[in-house]
C-alpha cells in the first residue's frame, strides 16, 4: 500500500495524523469495529482503551500522551488505531481539537446493546447499567457526544446493522473516510478474519465473557421483557432515535419474512417449478423447504400446523419433508399423528407438497465414526431406505422430491447427500434428491443465487448483494431478476411464530 520512504517513521508532531479512533456505544460493537480497521494492512492497533478524552481538554497534553503511548513500531504504519466506547461524550471536542485525526462512532440498536450488557459477566455491566432506564441513560449520554460532533469533516457514524449486514460496502466507506485503499482482495481478507465465526471460534454461540458475546442482531425480541421493550416507545429520546437511524418495532418472526418477500414481488416455487427446473424470469424466485426434524412434543405439531396457516394466508407454496416415520425424534403417539399431520398441512394450504427428508446414512454411521469411503453396510443402508419410502407408500403418501438431512453425519462419507448410491434408490422410486440434481440445476440456471437457514432461531443470510433486513420488501425486490432464493427453517424445532435472531451474512 505504501512506498518505503511513506512508511518511515514520521516526525513526531505528526503522530496525531495517523490516529484513528473509534467510540460509539459500549456493547455496540466497538472492539469489532476496531479489529476490522486494524486488519488493514496500513494500520496498527494500539491495544488497551483509552479514555483520555475524558480527562483533559489541553490539545497539548493529549497530543505528548499519544505521542508517549504510540509505539515507534505503530508508527511505521499509516494509521493507528485506538477504540474507547468511554470517549462517545467527548467525541465533539476531541475531533476539533484535532482535525487531523479521524473519529469513527458506532450505534447500535439500543435494545440489544440492553441485552448485552444483562446477558455479559463484566461487573460493569450489572447493577444499574443491566436496567433499562440505566443502560439507555448511559447511552443517551454516549449519542450526545455524536450529536455534538455531527457534521465536522473528521467524524464518520456507523451503524453495528450496516458493518454487520452490508460488511463490504460499510468497510469500504470507513477506509474512503479515513483515506485508505481497499481493493476487493484487502476487503476480502478483512472479512475472512473478522466475521464472527473466525473471530470467535463458534458459529453464534453465546459467551458472556467475551466482548464479542454472540454476533447476532435481533435478541431484543427474544430476551427483553414486555415492560422493556414498552419503555422504549415511552421514552421521548427513544421514540425519536429509534425510527431516524433505521431501528424498526418489526421483529424477524417467519410471517414477516414472507410478507416481505411477496410485497418485494418474489415468485414462489411450487413442486412443479422445481421438478421442471422452471424459474421466472421476470421476478426473484423463492423455495420455501421445511425440514421437520422434531415431532416430540404438541406445541411442535401445532409449529407445523401454524406455519402452513401462514403460508395459506398468502397462497405461497412450500415443502414439508419429513423423516421416516420411525425416526426416534417423531412423537411417541405413532405413525398416525405423523401421518395425520401431514394431511393436515396439506389441508390447510393446498399448494403445500410433501417431501422425504432422508436419514438413512446416520442410522448406520453416527456422527462420531470415522470417513469410510467404501461402507460395508451399504446395502443395509439402500434397504432402510426403500422400506420407508415403501411404508409411507402404504400409507397414500408418494414423494417425487427428497432432502437430505444435515448430509447426515457432518458431511462424513457415508452421508446422505454425498453418497450416490442413495440418489440411485430415491431414483428407483420416482423421486429425486433436491440437494444435488434439482438444486444445481436451479442455481446454474439463475445464475443469481442467495439463501436463508435457519439454525436453533438464528437465521443465517447467505449472498445477499445488499443491506436490507430480511423484513424489509426492498431486500427481495432489489434482487436480480430471475435469481433463486432458497429459505429453510425447522418449524418443529420451536414455535414459529417465535422471534428470529440474524447472523452476521455470508458472502
Amino acid at each position: 500500500m505504501q512506498t518505503e520512504q511513506q512508511l518511515a517513521v514520521q516526525p513526531a508532531d505528526s503522530v496525531m495524523k495517523q490516529m484513528v479512533f473509534v467510540t460509539g456505544f459500549a456493547r455496540g460493537g466497538t472492539s469489532w469495529l476496531r479489529d476490522c480497521i486494524g486488519s488493514h494492512p496500513d494500520v496498527a492497533v494500539l491495544p488497551t482503551e483509552r479514555t483520555i478524552f475524558r480527562d483533559t481538554g489541553d490539545r497539548e497534553k493529549l497530543a505528548a500522551y499519544f505521542e508517549r503511548e504510540v509505539p515507534q513500531e505503530a508508527r511505521r504504519s499509516r494509521f493507528v488505531i485506538n477504540k474507547a466506547p468511554a470517549n462517545a461524550p467527548f467525541i465533539g471536542r476531541a475531533a476539533r481539537a484535532f482535525p487531523e485525526s479521524h473519529f469513527i462512532f458506532i450505534i447500535r440498536d439500543p435494545r440489544d446493546v440492553l441485552v448485552s450488557h444483562q446477558r455479559g459477566n463484566k461487573a460493569w455491566m450489572k447493577g444499574r447499567n443491566s436496567t433499562v432506564e440505566g443502560c439507555m441513560d448511559k447511552i443517551q449520554t454516549y449519542f450526545e457526544g455524536w450529536r455534538d460532533a455531527e457534521g465536522l469533516p473528521n467524524v464518520h457514524l456507523v451503524r453495528y446493522e450496516d458493518l454487520h449486514q452490508n460488511f463490504f460496502a460499510t468497510m469500504r466507506e470507513i477506509f474512503d473516510f479515513i483515506g485508505a485503499e481497499a481493493d476487493d482482495a484487502v476487503l476480502d481478507d478483512i472479512y475472512a478474519r473478522n466475521h464472527f465465526a473466525a473471530q470467535t471460534k463458534r458459529a453464534n454461540k453465546e459467551d458472556p465473557d467475551s466482548a464479542k458475546r454472540k454476533g447476532v442482531i435481533g435478541e431484543w425480541a427474544v430476551h427483553l421483557k414486555q415492560h422493556e421493550v414498552d419503555w422504549y416507545e415511552r421514552s421521548r429520546y427513544f421514540r425519536d432515535f429509534m425510527p431516524a437511524h433505521g431501528y424498526s418495532p418489526v421483529t424477524h418472526s417467519y410471517a414477516r419474512i414472507i410478507e416481505a418477500m411477496r410485497a418485494g414481488g418474489v415468485h414462489f416455487l411450487s413442486e412443479e417449478d422445481l421438478l421442471a427446473r422452471r424459474l421466472d424470469p421476470s421476478r426473484m424466485n423463492v423455495v420455501l423447504q421445511h425440514d421437520i426434524d422434531y415431532l416430540n412434543k404438541p406445541w411442535c405439531f401445532e409449529s407445523v400446523e401454524r406455519t402452513a396457516e401462514i403460508e395459506a394466508e398468502l397462497g405461497a407454496p412450500a415443502a414439508y419433508n419429513f423423516l421416516p416415520l420411525d425416526d426416534s425424534r417423531y412423537s411417541e403417539k405413532g405413525k398416525d399423528a405423523t401421518l395425520a399431520l401431514m394431511r393436515r398441512v396439506c389441508e390447510i394450504n393446498p399448494a403445500a407438497y410433501l417431501g422425504l427428508h432422508v436419514n438413512a446414512c446416520e442410522r448406520f454411521y453416527p456422527p462420531d465414526v470415522p470417513n469410510i469411503d467404501t461402507p460395508p453396510d451399504l446395502d443395509a443402508i439402500l434397504a432402510y431406505l426403500h422400506r420407508q419410502v415403501e411404508e409411507y407408500k402404504e400409507a397414500g403418501i408418494e414423494f417425487r422430491i427428497a432432502t437430505a438431512h444435515g448430509y447426515g453425519r457432518a458431511k462424513k462419507r457415508p452421508n446422505n447427500r454425498d453418497t450416490p448410491e442413495i440418489e440411485a434408490e430415491l431414483k428407483k422410486h420416482g423421486i429425486l434428491l433436491f440437494d444435488t440434481t434439482i438444486r444445481s440445476d436451479l442455481m446454474q440456471a439463475a445464475g443469481n443465487t442467495c439463501a436463508i437457514t435457519d439454525v436453533g432461531g438464528i437465521l443465517k443470510p447467505r449472498r445477499f448483494g445488499h443491506g436490507y433486513m430480511l423484513t424489509d420488501s426492498r431486500a427481495y425486490s432489489s434482487l436480480p431478476k430471475g435469481g433463486f432464493l432458497r429459505f429453510l427453517t425447522h418449524p418443529g424445532n420451536y414455535p414459529v411464530d417465535a422471534p428470529s435472531t440474524v447472523a452476521m451474512r455470508v458472502f
